[in-house]
């Protein structure tokens, strides 16, 4: 949620910080690095994820994003000029940077088999809160309650999340097999250690043959690389899959709604156009997280991928014609910016936005999951830079509508490369899909490579 809040800040505060009524008035230059610099920050952290984790584990490390997301609101609630202002907002990219990778990894390692993909989507909901929360109290309170609003996220956030259990994968790998048993009772609700012995040694074989291989830190995660081709191969195909995902323009898009409604001429208010486009951001994802492991993750992401095609190239025709068109071709028109929008994120949350973290903590094996993680962050935050940085300065240097095309072959390139590569993962183990990403069916035997990556193996 503190995530979801500080992402959506810029939507409704940059218009207003531009405005001379502004107690700190921003350029558009100024504003732009308010809006991309968070995710360029989040680069550093994700350097240093992977071993943070295997040190004191994904609950403490989450535990300790609080602070940043702490300090960030309140530095902000003070804050007299743009230098502090920015400020901030490196402070926020640091705890960014932390949640996004080190959150779906203790999701994924504590949820059963049978909701991972559930638990996992229910970040992305959580994020969707803090946007629709952002976007719908912003425009009507002053700048200095919205700080106060904020600051009580992350206390919330370690009042209810200190009482949660250490991922068992963690404290298995530490030799605290007693105290993975005790957290794997009460995450399972079960009241014997019989009950979870058979997960248990699921665990115990994992951690096993990550000993064997060397452990599962950084160095050992990095000569796992070096002596795997499945891991390799995997490693690639999350950041492939990861980098089309956000080379779809969704945060871009969602960092300058309000703008864009601006730009759009469109005759309802863009505060509200923002609101609505937020809620229905929060209703798609919840709608995503509970299909997920229902429908399976191909089929949702191959629909997701092809409607976001559709909607974001279908906006991208407004404003061609908005630019080149007679004014009375596109006075009838102006119900098509929010539609299109709204269509490309109902689709797109219920199924890439949902589903992404979930598919690449999926493919990737346990030995490499920290570092992959870490990986698929570091390139996130330098692809959402580039296109928040690049929106308005290529829309202003070669029309609005050459932004939402790019988008579009990005969405397109994704449905490909989704229906050729990513396997299905519902309801499988890690273990299992582990294996047939290593070209091996679960029952040991050596599969077709291709047969085996398009998820058609049962």
């Amino acid at each position: 949620m503190s995530v979801g809040m500080a992402v959506l800040w810029n939507a409704p505060m940059m218009p207003r910080l531009q405005q001379n009524t502004s107690h700190i008035v921003l350029t558009a230059e100024e504003a732009s690095w308010m809006t991309a610099v968070p995710p360029l920050v989040g680069i550093a952290p994700n350097f240093f994820t992977g071993w943070l984790v295997q040190l004191v584990g994904p609950r403490r490390l989450l535990l300790c994003t609080a602070l940043p997301f702490l300090v960030a609101s309140l530095w902000q609630r003070f804050a007299t000029t743009f230098g502090e202002l920015l400020a901030t907002a490196v402070i926020w990219g640091v705890g960014i940077g932390i949640v996004i990778p080190v959150s779906p990894q203790y999701q994924v390692e504590i949820a059963e088999d049978r909701v991972r993909g559930l638990m996992i989507s229910m970040g992305m909901v959580m994020m969707g809160i803090g946007g629709i929360l952002m976007t719908s109290i912003a425009p009507y309170v002053d700048f200095f309650t919205l700080c106060e609003v904020m600051l009580a996220v992350p206390v919330l956030f370690v009042v209810t999340f200190w009482w949660m259990p250490e991922s068992p994968y963690y404290l298995v790998s530490k030799g605290r097999t007693e105290e993975a048993t005790e957290a794997l009772m009460r995450l399972r609700g079960k009241d014997s250690a019989k009950e979870v012995e058979g997960e248990l040694q699921q665990i115990l074989r994992s951690a096993e043959q990550s000993d064997q291989k060397g452990g599962s830190g950084t160095a050992e995660a990095f000569r796992e690389l070096r002596r795997s081709a499945a891991a390799r191969r995997a490693l690639v195909m999350a950041l492939v899959f990861a980098g089309l995902y956000n080379l779809c323009g969704s945060s871009a898009m969602t960092a300058n709604a309000t703008q864009i409604f601006l730009w759009s001429g469109s005759a309802m208010d863009s505060d509200v156009s923002t609101i609505i486009l937020s809620s229905i951001q929060l209703a798609s994802s919840l709608a995503g997280s509970l299909v997920v492991d229902r429908l399976g993750r191909r089929p949702v992401l191959l629909t997701s991928y092809l409607a976001a095609t559709i909607s974001v190239t279908v906006e991208g025709v407004y404003f061609y014609l908005r630019e080149h068109a007679d004014q009375d071709v596109i006075e009838p028109l102006g119900w098509l910016p929010l539609t299109a929008l709204v269509c490309f994120f109902v689709t797109y949350n219920m199924g890439a936005h949902a589903l992404t973290w979930t598919v690449v903590n999926e493919i990737v094996p346990t030995s490499i999951r920290g570092l992959a993680n870490s990986a698929v962050a570091v390139l996130t935050a330098v692809v959402t830079f580039a296109i928040m940085k690049l929106f308005q300065i290529v829309s202003s240097a070669l029309g609005t509508y050459v932004p939402f095309w790019f988008f579009g072959a990005c969405a397109f390139a994704e449905f490909i490369f989704t229906f050729f590569l990513i396997p299905e993962t519902k309801g499988r183990t890690l273990e299992d899909i582990s294996a047939e990403m290593s070209g091996k069916a679960a029952g040991g035997t050596e599969t077709d490579g291709k047969t085996s990556v398009l998820g058609r193996n049962p």
